[in-house]
């Protein structure tokens, strides 16, 4: 049983917190403070009016959608946190000066430093960190992004501060800015020091910062265990997208890695738009919008007992078992919301299956989701796997909030079936079928269970001819 380093675990509590503010919480604060929002908007013209209902939906979808566009980068977390900051002194003055189009560019500037941030985060965590702690260490990411939700949906509440545009977003400038100052003094990773860098004396100082190893014997055998590691990428590739698409145990963790993030596009229209869509359902404003804030404090509650069972239990069912549960809370919600329109208690289905869907997200499948891509490929492909990842599944995530609000007017709760239940069924096949374990796990076990059988086949042939041949000569 290994002890847990409290204060490693603090660290990056506050870390992550600070950092990720300006993502969660400015992505959901406008689905509370969707009328202010609406009336924001209208007024920002260079003529005021009233825009249709239609219009409303498409031009608000774009607006949300932008933050998906910037997320395709990254990894400075001092340049990410910096732009954290930038994002919302610009979305600030846009408020002020009622410009719609500079608090679109503000989105924009935030997407691409939560890009930078997040990517930065998950590879910190999981490169700082002792092995027995990894999947509770880098829960944290996911905790932050659920806390912040849940503060952006309270402020954004009209009896909070969802009728002061200003105050709202004032309100992130100050997390942002403790992010900006502990970032400044954080050191690199023991693992990139040490396999990137080659320097085993920083590498020693980051493991004293990191994981609090005072002991020179202790700290000398976690850097022969990094000195094996290192020689065992000399015989790989540069990490190149080229060599992880050749490289079949590594394509494979990466194309497992993005099953598993495309798993979580739902939480977005849910974060955006679930206000409005319980609306549709025929439930009151205020209803809708404290089911929606509920949501996210259930969420909260559910990432905190997530943190307790993810290195208790298999890391691989964990996600499959949220995932299934989560698909099929979408489905629920989709299929509440049609029935609603021929009997109208059903309708509570959709509030059911809403709390269910961020509670499965939250327990296990989201948190694991934004970290189980560098468990599965090694060191030489992670960063750039990470990345490629997280760009290719806000890629789709931006065509899916975009389209979804609108088309769900339009065509109805269908869209959530179309969208996200059959694709995610496809996703959770492909994991149950080809994802291996990771809790415990050193990655060169990873990689070996990634090889096709075969390619097992074949290695235990060149393995078996080698041995023959060294026979043979001592003959």
């Amino acid at each position: 049983m290994h002890d847990i380093n409290w204060r490693l675990l603090a660290l990056s509590a506050v870390l992550a917190v600070t950092a990720i503010f300006q993502m969660g919480y400015t992505n959901a604060y406008p689905n509370t403070a969707i009328g202010s929002f609406r009336l924001f908007m209208n007024e920002s013209a260079e003529e005021p009016m009233t825009m249709s209902k239609s219009e409303f939906e498409w031009a608000w979808s774009a607006m949300l959608a932008v933050y998906f566009i910037g997320f395709a980068t990254g990894r400075t977390l001092f340049l990410g946190t910096c732009g954290s900051l930038l994002s919302a002194i610009i979305a600030l003055f846009a408020i002020i000066l009622k410009m719609s189009m500079m608090f679109g560019f503000s989105r924009l500037v935030m997407s691409l430093s939560a890009a930078i941030s997040m990517n930065g985060l998950i590879l910190l965590f999981q490169e700082s960190s002792p092995t027995h702690m990894k999947g509770l260490i880098s829960f944290n990411a996911e905790m932050a992004f659920v806390v912040t939700n849940l503060i952006g949906g309270l402020f954004g509440m009209q009896a909070i501060l969802g009728q002061n545009l200003v105050g709202l977003i004032a309100v992130s400038i100050i997390p942002s800015s403790i992010a900006c100052f502990l970032s400044a003094f954080l050191k690199e990773s023991p693992k990139y020091l040490f396999l990137k860098k080659n320097d085993a004396t920083e590498a020693g100082r980051a493991l004293k910062f990191y994981q609090n190893i005072k002991d020179e014997e202790e700290k000398l055998n976690v850097l022969n265990d990094l000195k094996l590691e290192r020689e065992e990428m000399q015989n790989q590739q540069t990490g190149s997208i080229f060599d992880i698409m050749s490289n079949q145990p590594v394509r494979r963790g990466f194309l497992l890695g993005f099953a598993t993030m495309q798993l979580t596009a739902s939480v977005w229209p849910v974060i955006f738009y679930s206000t409005d869509f319980l609306m549709e359902a025929g439930f009151s404003y205020d209803l809708s919008e404290s089911v929606s804030t509920g949501m996210l404090f259930l969420s909260t509650l559910s990432t905190i007992a997530g943190m307790f069972i993810v290195e208790k239990f298999s890391r691989k069912w964990l996600l499959i078992g949220t995932a299934i549960v989560n698909v099929l809370a979408i489905l629920g919600f989709a299929m509440s919301a049609i029935l609603s329109e021929y009997w109208s208690p059903i309708a509570y289905g959709c509030i059911v299956c809403l709390i269910l869907h961020g509670a499965s997200y939250s327990v296990s499948m989201g948190p694991i989701a934004w970290f189980i891509t560098s468990e599965l490929v090694p060191i030489n492909f992670r960063a750039t796997s990470q990345s490629l990842v997280l760009a290719l599944n806000h890629t789709v995530a931006l065509i899916l909030a975009f389209l979804t609000f609108p088309l769900y007017k339009t065509i109805g709760p269908v869209t959530l079936v179309i969208f996200f239940v059959i694709p995610g069924a496809v996703c959770i096949l492909m994991l149950i079928l080809y994802l291996p374990e990771t809790k415990d796990k050193h990655i060169n076990e990873i990689v070996e269970q990634l090889k096709d059988s075969k390619a097992r086949r074949k290695q235990s042939r060149a393995e078996e001819n080698e041995e023959s041949y060294g026979m043979n000569k001592l003959g």
